[in-house]
């Protein structure tokens, strides 16, 4: 191929950007793509994963979150010049030999502490929104995997516009061992109009914020100013045809209740429209087998025929196939979904509508960083339909006189900081590696440690310092709890913690503690569904329905929280999460026969929220499964795979979602 790259691939005519990163991987050069959403960063990935087939090596796909993991999955099967495909992500394993195989970054993670000889011949692995790593709970994860990567494989990572982007390829060709070509592209192929909007004041650009702000300043106890009514932009919209719009809201409840109020209002479909989406509907009844006369899915379908749905994370996984599919067709003019739209999914708008400025940030509710707010603006657009994508920010009376309107939506995007926070299974694993000095030696490769250095001395000692404390506290913990011993000696409950990745001190403890081998299958679904589900605020369930388990409940709190009592007496903030028991009920009588449909009875949690920790349960079950036939303890192991079984069906089975077919058993 020619030195500047390649002009065509797969029928695309590429883009100076695309060029640049192709000529940087056929000379075997890591490759780090920064552009802002729809630029086509993964037509890159794509061609460097072609390249890596050719030279006869495998490719892996990491993606953030299941959802983008299963879509490149299917995208990957449907390219003829792939074929060969598997899937890792703890919901499923399909073909895990496959010469190209997609997986969670959890998933690879795991597997270079575990059992790095399964990555054998894998020749490039693809990092999709890496700037991802800077994610307060999971970030850690992604950095863990770039610096534990066998250097002899190759990367390419896929990012957003960041602001330290130079320092961050810095650290990845030090970290990487390899040449490291970075190319950015600032360019977005479909440009963006950005304008306001409030019921006193109508649509405006942001070039008129401060005259509205100047006259709302002296109207501050005028009531109508707080008066909230985004009906008349919508109806704006609608008549100045600039839909299909995404309607970005914080909150799935506000998503629902405004998906119900423009469907009951609006009919955005032609007649062929609406015979065309009664026929997506009876594939989808083909291929899926699914009643759609009744319940949840005939009041979906009912919305639908108005082009207008809701997508949100606690919605069914079918559902939101559904959705995703007639939105792909053109045919839902109107959509009212949440921010994880907008992660990896590729389903551009005309229009992008943002309900709020301001979203919870994990403590309190504050205006959006700049990142977030143009990954999600960056749907506006389409290639080769618009000139333009339009781009409107519904503002409270609050939001116009203080929101930082122009940091928001044109302020220097923010860095990517550094989460690395070891785990106590890789701790463990580095123990035994190369004792304790193993994850110092981690630490030091780490970004954290790389912008401390570039700081100042004094910077880069104080973490070093900070860091070797938390790291000789969290080994004290795990040599009170009987995890390692010695110089490089690692016990019984670790070599068990090994083999759980993530809540891994929680069930190791049930294990040792004699917990689980009280339990039947149905118990064992509800005391896992315990230690990993995280209760949503008003979240409610039946107390009653737990009654033939609280025994076994009352045992595995008291394990847990006597190591929640002993992080705390190593000096150590707590970071194991205590029992949660409202997913429990529903689980158990899920796994006890009772229909779906049942369920709405034991908690008020979403169905969408209900499937995802029961796959969950599902993975952890599995692992758990694993370690007890490791140690000998067959009959546990039974039961645990027992208890796969009598939950793993309906929606909680990802086969259907996946397409697989009848010859294509997952292992």
């Amino acid at each position: 191929m020619a030195a500047a790259g390649p002009n065509e691939f797969k029928g695309y005519q590429l883009a100076p950007f695309q060029r640049r990163a192709a000529a940087a991987l056929d000379a075997g050069r890591n490759v780090l793509v920064a552009a802002p959403t729809g630029a086509g960063k993964t037509l890159v990935a794509e061609y460097a994963i072609h390249l890596a087939l050719m030279r006869g090596q495998r490719a892996l796909y990491t993606a953030p979150i299941k959802a983008l993991s299963n879509q490149k999955f299917r995208d990957f099967r449907a390219d003829p010049e792939i074929g060969d495909v598997g899937l890792m992500t703890g919901d499923i394993t399909l073909r895990p030999s496959g010469q190209v195989l997609v997986m969670t970054t959890e998933i690879l993670r795991n597997t270079l502490t575990e059992d790095p000889a399964r990555l054998a011949e894998v020749g490039l692995v693809v990092f999709d929104e890496v700037h991802f790593m800077d994610d307060p709970d999971r970030g850690s994860v992604w950095e863990e995997t770039l610096i534990f990567l066998p250097p002899e494989v190759g990367i390419v990572a896929l990012s957003a516009t960041i602001a330290n982007l130079g320092q961050f390829a810095a650290w990845l060709e030090q970290v990487r061992d390899r040449p490291l070509t970075v190319v950015e592209e600032k360019k977005r192929p479909v440009p963006l109009k950005h304008f306001l909007y409030h019921p006193k004041a109508g649509v405006f650009p942001p070039s008129r914020l401060k005259q509205v702000r100047s006259r709302f300043a002296k109207r501050r106890k005028d009531r109508s100013l707080r008066v909230r009514d985004d009906r008349p932009l919508l109806e704006e919209l609608i008549a100045e045809k600039r839909l299909p719009a995404l309607y970005f809201c914080f909150s799935r409840r506000l998503c629902e209740r405004k998906a119900t109020k423009a469907a009951a209002d609006h009919r955005l479909l032609q007649p062929r429209e609406r015979r065309r989406v009664d026929e997506l509907w009876q594939e989808a009844r083909r291929e899926f087998g699914f009643d759609d006369q009744r319940g949840s899915l005939a009041e979906l379908k009912r919305m639908t025929r108005t082009g207008v749905a809701a997508h949100h994370a606690g919605m069914l996984p079918l559902h939101k196939e559904i959705v995703e599919r007639l939105f792909t067709a053109g045919l839902l003019k109107l959509l009212f979904t949440t921010e994880t739209f907008a992660l990896g999914i590729n389903m551009p708008a005309r229009t992008v509508v943002f309900d709020s400025l301001t979203k919870f940030d994990g403590v309190d509710f504050d205006y959006m960083r700049t990142r977030d707010y143009l990954q999600m603006a960056g749907r506006a657009g389409r290639l080769g339909m618009d000139d333009c994508g339009l781009v409107y920010s519904v503002l409270e009376l609050e939001d116009v006189l203080e929101a930082p309107i122009h940091r928001i939506q044109s302020g220097r995007v923010e860095p990517v900081v550094s989460r690395f926070d070891l785990d106590y299974a890789t701790l463990v694993h580095l123990y035994g590696a190369a004792g304790a000095a193993g994850a110092a030696a981690a630490w030091e490769r780490s970004f954290a440690a790389f912008q401390a250095r570039e700081h100042s001395k004094q910077r880069e000692e104080r973490n070093r310092r900070r860091m070797r404390g938390l790291v000789e506290r969290r080994y004290r913990f795990l040599e009170t709890m009987g995890y390692i011993a010695g110089e490089r000696e690692i016990k019984a409950r670790g070599r068990t913690c090994l083999g759980l990745y993530g809540y891994e001190i929680q069930l190791t403890e049930l294990l040792f503690e004699g917990v689980f081998e009280e339990a039947d299958p149905p118990a064992l679904c509800g005391l896992v569904a315990a230690v990993i589900h995280e209760s949503r605020r008003r979240e409610e369930f039946w107390r009653n329905a737990l009654r033939p388990m609280r025994g076994l409940l009352r045992r595995a709190k008291a394990a847990v929280d006597y190591a929640i009592e002993a992080e705390m007496a190593a000096g150590l903030q707590p970071s194991l999460k205590p029992l949660d028991e409202a997913m429990s009920p529903a689980i158990y009588e899920y796994a006890n026969g009772r229909d779906f449909e049942e369920l709405p009875r034991f908690t008020n949690a979403a169905a969408g929220d209900f499937v995802r920790v029961a796959r969950m349960t599902v993975q952890y079950l599995r692992h758990l499964r694993k370690v007890a036939a490791q140690s000998g303890q067959d009959d546990l192991a039974s039961r645990f795979a027992a208890a796969v079984d009598c939950i793993y069906r309906g929606p909680v089975d990802v086969r259907a979602e996946l397409r697989l077919g009848e010859e294509e058993e997952p292992e």
